[in-house]
C-alpha cells in the first residue's frame, strides 16, 4: 500500500531541535526543472548505516533478503538511521518501503517532552541531511506531512523532491517564500546523507520506544527515481 500523508560532531540535544510546522555548486540553485531524475538505490547493509539513539550506536542487522532491521527498544530510544548519499544532487521522488512487525499489544511512545500539544502520532519519515551534515536550520529537511504512523503493517512512502513536500529544522516548508525555496534547493544540490527519523508529538526526531509488547522495524527499499 502507498501512503501519501504528510552529528556526529554536534550534541544529540542539538540534533533533536526540529519542530513540526513545516551542490557543490558555484552558481545559485534553481528550482526543479524538466531534468530527468537522478536514480539512486541505497545499500541496506547494516555496516553502512549510522544511528542516533539510546544506546548509540543502536544495533542494526541485515537479513538474508538484504533488508535492514532493528527491534524498537523498551527503554532508551531510536531517533535517526542514516547513510551517506552517493549523489550530492538529487532530482525525482524518494521512495521508502518498510514493514513493522509487532508481538503483543504494543504501544509506540514518542519521547517528545511536549508531545501532547501538537498531536503528531508516533511516526517514521524520510529526511535528507545536506551541506556536509551541517547544523544550521536549513541543513536537515523532513518529508512533511508524508510519513508512516507506527503500527503493524507495511507501506511505501513516496515524496517528490519538491519544496512543498519538505520542511526544515524550524518547521518551515521549502516553499514558504523565495528565501526558504532557495535554501531548500541549495540543500537538494548538496545532499550528504539520507535516512529516516522517528518521532511524534511536536517533533520528527526526538525518538520512539515501545511498551506492552515487542516491535521490529524492517527497511526494504530506499531509493530515488
Amino acid at each position: 500500500m502507498t501512503w501519501n500523508c504528510r552529528t556526529a560532531a554536534v550534541s544529540l540535544a542539538t540534533l533533536l531541535v526540529p519542530i513540526a510546522l513545516t551542490a557543490a555548486c558555484s552558481g545559485s540553485p534553481t528550482g526543479p526543472s524538466a531534468e530527468p531524475p537522478t536514480p539512486l538505490t541505497l545499500s541496506l547493509q547494516s555496516g553502512v548505516w549510522q544511528t542516533i539513539g539510546d544506546p548509540n550506536p543502536f544495533p542494526l542487522t541485515t537479513t538474508d533478503a538484504a533488508h535492514l532491521e532493528f527491534d524498537f527498544p523498551t527503554s532508551g530510544s531510536m531517533n535517526y538511521i542514516q547513510t551517506p548519499s552517493a549523489l550530492a544532487v538529487l532530482r525525482g521522488t524518494v521512495f521508502v518501503s518498510l514493514q513493522v512487525n509487532t508481538i503483543g499489544p504494543v504501544v509506540f511512545n514518542s519521547l517528545d517532552p511536549i508531545a501532547g500539544s501538537c498531536g503528531i502520532p508516533a511516526s517514521v519519515r524520510p529526511f535528507l541531511w545536506a551541506n556536509g551534515t551541517g547544523n544550521g536550520p536549513d541543513d536537515r529537511w523532513w518529508s512533511n506531512p508524508r510519513s508512516f504512523p507506527l503500527a503493524e503493517g507495511s507501506a511505501t512512502i513516496s515524496v517528490p523532491l519538491s519544496p512543498e513536500f519538505w520542511s526544515n529544522v524550524n518547521g518551515q516548508f521549502g516553499n514558504t517564500d523565495a528565501a526558504t525555496k532557495y535554501r531548500f534547493e541549495k540543500a537538494r544540490l548538496n545532499v550528504t546523507r539520507l535516512g529516516l527519523t522517528f518521532g511524534g508529538g511536536c517533533s520528527f526526531g526526538h525518538g520512539i520506544n515501545v511498551r506492552g509488547g515487542r516491535a521490529q522495524f524492517r527497511l526494504t527499499e530506499y531509493a530515488v527515481r
